[in-house]
């Protein structure tokens, strides 16, 4: 019986190992497991160019936007609803009152006829299109820094507020390119007034065609996200909420840093020729009704620099911090990375303010101002006098009647 009870004994003990083994085993694949699903998440390179130090960030659907302080969030709640007030209600009007003037008011504002003017109007679709989707969004994120959306619905968020917004970017380029055609023409080196006829780029309505080209171009620059392919659109919980995810361990869509490269290189080319020509056209005397002419040409012509020049100085650290570039060492916290979309959002909404501060464009809102107040006044009118003579119907009648009294007594 002590043998078999010592058999027994050795039996258990060797039990209990196999158990405790096992266990070990289960542990350490589950360990492996979540190390692996945490690979996959959002990744923080030190040269995105080439190889990475991948910093892990959990970034799933229920995540909450981490701030450093509380305070960030109001602020960027605020900052973002007078931006979206801004952005709206200037960019609305400058889209009606200038193609109402255009149409109008032709020869009283023939400078208004350039076809840069409607990439102007281009670029203010763009930014109220952004103030409209974008920014209800991003305020949401801040105010209660989590999501709220569906899987689907952050991804169309994504897309559109990316698409929109490098649609911008590409606008302020063309818009240079646009702006030095018109000034360096040798054609119309008197006057500028018959350029858009003879623009084999710009002109006539193939202007229409570089918008939609715009949005190719931007829709080509975003191809990896939207399809998925090296990154995908979803909850970020990040400076942006629902924006790109990264899906691999390197940076390799690059495609929105050289759009950007591009974009700078072309607005600093086109303008530096233009002022080139400016400083060589001061000598120059014209007749005065063509200097005039020229004057005002000019007028809106260094109005669209400096939106151009505002643009680069709130993009610069967009495109420094948040794109694919070998900069992305810094690798600025979700705080930093607020502050930098603080000032890069004044790009949708500064147009309005240098719109503001031209003549011209200032005039051209107070006539569509003007003509909608006297419409309206003109309507008021219309409607009292149509209540009148509801009211009063019955004195035609009464004449009648008084008409037929003096015939019986004759």
């Amino acid at each position: 019986m002590s043998l078999v009870s010592l058999n027994i004994i050795v039996i258990t003990n060797l039990l209990e190992v196999q158990t405790q083994e096992s266990d070990k085993t289960l542990n350490s694949s589950t360990t492996d497991e979540l190390e692996t699903q945490n690979s996959t998440n959002i990744l923080e390179m030190e040269n995105p160019i080439s190889t990475s130090k991948i910093t892990l960030k959990n970034t799933g659907p229920n995540d909450t936007l981490d701030l450093d302080s509380g305070d960030y969030g109001v602020l960027m709640v605020v900052n973002q609803i007078v931006i979206m007030i801004i952005s709206i209600i200037g960019n609305l009007v400058t889209l009606l009152a200038i193609p109402y003037v255009r149409k109008n008011y032709a020869s009283e504002f023939s400078i208004l006829q350039f076809n840069s003017v409607v990439l102007v109007l281009h670029l203010s679709l763009c930014d109220l299109l952004y103030a409209l989707v974008g920014f209800p969004h991003l305020i949401q994120v801040y105010w209660t820094g989590s999501n709220i959306y569906e899987d689907n619905i952050c991804y169309f968020l994504g897309v559109f507020r990316n698409l929109v917004a490098y649609a911008d970017f590409n606008t302020i380029a063309v818009i240079a390119c646009c702006v030095a055609r018109q000034n360096l023409c040798r054609r119309c080196e008197e006057n500028r007034s018959s350029h858009d006829e003879h623009d084999l780029i710009f002109g006539g309505k193939r202007v229409y065609l570089v918008c939609i080209g715009i949005w190719v171009t931007s829709f080509v620059v975003l191809l990896h996200p939207i399809l998925g392919i090296t990154e995908r659109f979803g909850w970020t919980a990040s400076a942006y909420g629902c924006d790109t995810i990264n899906t691999t361990n390197t940076c390799s869509n690059v495609g929105p840093f050289y759009n950007h490269i591009i974009n700078f290189c072309a607005v600093i080319i086109f303008y530096s020729a233009y002022l080139i020509k400016i400083a060589r056209m001061r000598d120059k005397v014209f007749p005065s009704d063509v200097s005039k002419y020229n004057e005002l040409s000019l007028t809106i012509s260094t109005t669209l620099l400096i939106l151009t020049i505002c643009y680069l100085a709130f993009l610069v650290p967009v495109a420094v911090f948040e794109t694919c570039n070998p900069a992305g060492v810094l690798a600025p916290s979700t705080s930093q990375r607020a502050v930098v979309a603080s000032c890069y959002w004044w790009i949708y909404g500064v147009n309005v303010i240098i719109y503001w501060s031209t003549k011209r464009i200032r005039a051209a809102y107070r006539k569509c101002f003007k003509d909608v107040w006297t419409s309206i006044r003109k309507l008021k009118t219309d409607v009292h006098s149509s209540e009148d003579m509801s009211d009063n119907f019955w004195l035609p009648l009464r004449d009648m009647q008084v008409r037929r009294d003096q015939v019986r007594y004759i």
